[in-house]
């Protein structure tokens, strides 16, 4: 279970953070809760005692009562939590050296003032490794039971009457079509190839000259179509 945190005065920008945490989070297969608060109060207070330390703290940097630094000194020095990823929101970038010299180890600085989507959601991407809360594929074959974590996944690729699962380090085999092991899988596990997923978090690039897929380990197989060129480029990592 991951808990998000929004901290944020701003009703309207708190639930734009919201629904782009709720989007992204819905096409992963891990629980999560979100909460909101509008400023430093008692309420904000009593749950940061009572909450466990897998969270990610979204903060607005200025609020009625304080501003979101206050809320990171708390979790940092406070509850001893040095582990929950803290991100902080800001119309004023020119704060950042001045924050970062408190060393509270935030993880980014998002400003208000661009286009925050897309940096929420690689900031959710990078918050779940460091909680190592990025989700596992769990199975059993042949009496032996298997956890592996989406990100050590590859590609997936029927092999005669087996599916072979190909990871950074090892292949493994379940008797199972594609089309049921994708039901099992966050929605970035997208059909490239007949018989073929990929995961699409762990492609560098794609030659679509060549039909060629080049992964981040190193990897790389013809495991695309150009039939597939469409849903690929929707889920671009």
């Amino acid at each position: 279970m991951v808990k998000f945190v929004i901290v944020d005065d701003n009703r309207m920008h708190r639930k734009k953070v919201y629904d782009v945490i709720f989007s992204y989070m819905m096409n992963n297969n891990i629980d999560f809760e979100i909460h909101e608060f509008g400023n430093i109060d008692a309420k904000l207070s009593d749950f940061l005692k009572t909450t466990n330390k897998d969270a990610v703290y979204i903060l607005d940097l200025e609020l009625p009562g304080g501003d979101g630094i206050d809320v990171a000194r708390e979790v940092r020095y406070q509850i001893n939590d040095w582990v929950s990823p803290i991100i902080i929101l800001t119309a004023h970038t020119s704060s950042y050296y001045k924050i970062y010299k408190q060393k509270l180890q935030i993880l980014d600085f998002i400003g208000k003032c661009d286009d925050i989507d897309d940096d929420i959601r690689e900031n959710i991407d990078i918050s779940l490794r460091v909680l190592n809360q990025t989700g596992a594929y769990k199975f059993t074959y042949k009496n032996i039971g298997y956890n592996i974590p989406y990100s050590d996944i590859d590609y997936i690729q029927r092999e005669e009457r087996r599916t072979k699962i190909v990871t950074r380090n090892d292949i493994y085999y379940r008797n199972i079509s594609i089309n049921d092991i994708k039901k099992e899988l966050p929605s970035y596990f997208v059909i490239s190839l007949k018989g073929t997923l990929i995961n699409t978090k762990n492609v560098l690039k794609i030659n679509w000259n060549t039909c060629k897929v080049y992964f981040k380990d190193g990897k790389n197989g013809y495991l695309v179509s150009k039939n597939h060129k469409k849903e690929l480029d929707e889920n671009d990592s």
